[in-house]
């Protein structure tokens, strides 16, 4: 996950937007961290080809239980219909016991929460 966050970082600002990150230590197993890999990749990529944004804020965290992965950007939000991409994504945060959330808040929030068991691995 780190690799990928590094790349996220990387290709947000080569697009000319400004990263704020936030990475904490949360202990995966390789199905979980390939799962939000993938979710990172994705919403970057709707960041730098959708949103108009100007900054992107990316957190990954333990919070209660939980690993939470958050990409917000400051872009044109709005609600739009899912593509096949985020419609992609939400199945696969599903397929491990996670949940997406997709919120307009000065730009789009996205949110994906899945359950650690006490050991911080993925359940």
């Amino acid at each position: 996950m780190q690799a990928e966050l590094e790349r996220a970082r990387s290709v947000l600002e080569q697009a000319g937007i400004a990263v704020e990150s936030r990475v904490g230590a949360v202990n995966l197993t390789a199905a979980q961290d390939n799962v939000l890999a993938l979710v990172l990749r994705e919403a970057v990529t709707n960041v730098i080809r959708h949103a108009e944004a100007r900054h992107c804020r990316l957190l990954l965290e333990e919070q209660e239980g939980t690993c939470r992965l958050m990409v917000h950007d400051d872009g044109r939000g709005g609600v739009f219909a899912d593509g096949s991409g985020l419609r992609g994504m939400s199945e696969r945060v599903a397929a491990i016991g996670g949940s997406t959330v997709r919120e307009d808040l000065a730009g789009l929030r996205l949110t994906v929460t899945v359950p650690l068991s006490g050991d911080g691995r993925s359940v």
